[in-house]
This record gives structure tokens, sequence and C-alpha cells, in this order.
């Protein structure tokens, strides 16, 4: 089969891994990022699930681990976690070594499939209805200060600081109300201590997330010329839109299409299964973009959902979180 992924982010390549490890000959496509990291969003952050995934390539993660992450400050409050952050670009040099990565125009009609990695612009695949992007600004500094693992919520998204290696650390920044730039500033992490020289910029961008969920993306594929196109990763949905996280889900979607490649349907319904706590999710996302009240549901849906992203967060903490999502959108 002559088969075409286009896209050589984390979902693409994770495929391109496991299709050429399967002896099939596959061609990657991808266009050129005009970032120091190559990639657009970076996105540094991942949880439970990662070594698992990451192993069932053949790969080692504790290569591309960086830090591990035991406690998070989330305004005031001390939350115990387990998280950690990764080295992306270069697992995704390993996932890809040996692929001659084109960056010419993927014509449909030279392949049998064609995989649509493509992400937010999901570009073989029809338009997604009720769309939601969420505008992201990020930064990797260097500080000479010891900076705090934190979260800052707002503004249907948060603000964020996690450590990578050395003194290096990734700032970032979501949300669907309210102005980024003004947002940082208010924050003031990176003006206040860059003013007394004691940190330095390595590099920024600017991108927007899916968090549309699975179960709003469909089709995940679609009839073409070929065999069809079939979709993986943030293309699909493959996004946490609570909190964002995209780099498991996306290699998990990978795993799927192998174990459904020739059933369409299939395919379908076991991304819908294993997602489906994605859906729960956006729902609480279209109450909030309607103006609606968060209520104790919404609380007991954020305390379960944070134990899959590795946070242990107490009843009376997601409530006390719920509050203050109430406040930051009126």
């Amino acid at each position: 089969m002559n088969i075409a992924i286009a896209g050589a982010g984390i979902a693409g390549a994770y495929l391109y891994r496991l299709l050429s490890k399967s002896g099939n000959r596959v061609d990657i496509y991808d266009v050129p990022h005009e970032t120091s990291c190559g990639m657009a969003p970076c996105a540094w952050g991942t949880s439970n699930g990662f070594s698992e995934i990451v192993k069932a390539s053949g790969l080692d993660p504790d290569k591309y681990t960086l830090r591990h992450v035991d406690h998070l400050w989330i305004d005031q409050e001390k939350i115990e976690v387990a998280l950690m952050t990764i080295d992306k670009p270069d697992l995704i040099k390993d996932l890809l070594q040996g692929a001659d990565i084109k960056y010419s125009p993927l014509e449909v009609k030279k392949y049998d499939r064609i995989i649509d990695a493509t992400g937010l612009s999901r570009k073989f695949l029809p338009r997604i209805i009720d769309d939601i992007l969420v505008p992201c600004i990020q930064y990797r500094v260097q500080s000479v200060e010891h900076l705090e693992n934190r979260i800052k919520p707002g503004g249907i998204g948060y603000a964020w600081c996690f450590p990578l290696s050395g003194n290096r650390y990734h700032i970032g920044c979501s949300s669907l109300f309210g102005d980024l730039h003004r947002i940082f500033k208010e924050l003031g992490w990176l003006e206040t201590t860059e003013s007394k020289s004691r940190m330095k910029i390595i590099c920024g961008c600017e991108s927007r997330l899916r968090l549309t969920g699975p179960h709003d993306s469909l089709p995940f594929v679609s009839d073409g010329p070929t065999e069809g196109i079939w979709g993986i990763g943030e293309a699909i949905g493959c996004v946490g839109p609570f909190a964002g996280d995209g780099i498991v889900p996306a290699m998990k979607s990978a795993r799927i299409l192998m174990d459904n490649w020739d059933d369409p349907d299939g395919y379908t319904k076991e991304i819908l299964k294993e997602f489906i706590w994605m859906n729960d999710e956006r729902k609480v996302i279209d109450k909030l973009l309607k103006r609606g009240q968060l209520d104790i549901g919404d609380a007991w849906l954020l305390k379960k959902n944070s134990k899959r992203v590795g946070m242990k967060i107490g009843i009376k903490q997601a409530e006390s979180l719920i509050k203050r999502i109430r406040l930051t959108q009126a």
C-alpha cells in the first residue's frame, strides 16, 4: 500500500514510526515552521501514559524526560501532581529517524491512503462546525532565580510556568477571553524579572489550540479519490478541553488507527470510546462560552478528570477553582 502522512508533528511522527516498523512504505509531508524549536506549538508538558506509549514505539521514554513535577501552585493552593516536561523536538526527531520529509505539495492521487495529521489546519478532512480554537502564547526562558511550578486559571484558559532542564522554564498562556499579552503584563511573570536582567527569553511564539474534542470533530475518515482520508491527533480533536493536553492523546490515536487499519467504522468508534472524557469536558466549555453558571456537577467532573493528568484535586479545591472561573468569565 502506498501511504502518505500529512504532518510531521507528534501524531504524524509516531504513526510514521509504527508503520515503518511494520514494514510499510510511507512518505511523510510537512511545512516549515518559523520557530527556533521547529514546531508550532511547542508543548513541553505531558502526563500519565507517556512512558508506556513511547516504549511501544521501541524508544526509551527516559531519554526525553526533562523534569518530573510533583506539585503545582494554583493561585495560593499547593496541588500534588504527577506531571513531567519532555524534550518534544528530540522525541519527534527520533520518531522520524530515517524519514525523508517532503516539503512539496502532497499529490493525493499518488497514494492509496492519506493520513491527515495536520493538526489545526485539518487540511484534508472536512471543516469542523462549531470548532473551538483557543489562542496561545508561549515563551522558553532562562532564569537566574528559581521559578515555582504554577498555574493561574482564567478566561477559559490558564497561564502556566513549568520547569525544563537546568535553569530553563516554559511559560505560557491560553485564553478564549482576554488579550494574552495584557494577561502576561498583569501577571508580571516576564516583565518584572526580566527588567532586573535576571531572566532571558530564549524564544517565543503564538499559535492556537483545538479544544473541540473528537465527538464534535467528525468525520475522522472521509471519502476521497484514494481509499479515503484518515485523521489522527489534533486534526480530529484529540486535545483535552480542560488542560489542553494533546501529546499522549495524539500518540494514542495513531495506535488506535493501526489497530483498525481496514475498519473505518471501527476506528471511529474506538476513538470516541477512548476519548469519551473529552466530550464531558467540551460540554463544560460550551457552558462557559454561553456564559452559563458552573455548578457542583462541573466541580466533580474537574476533580475526576484531573486524575487523568496526574493532579490530585479534592472536591473543595475543585469548587474553589470553579468559583474562580466564574469570576474570570464575568
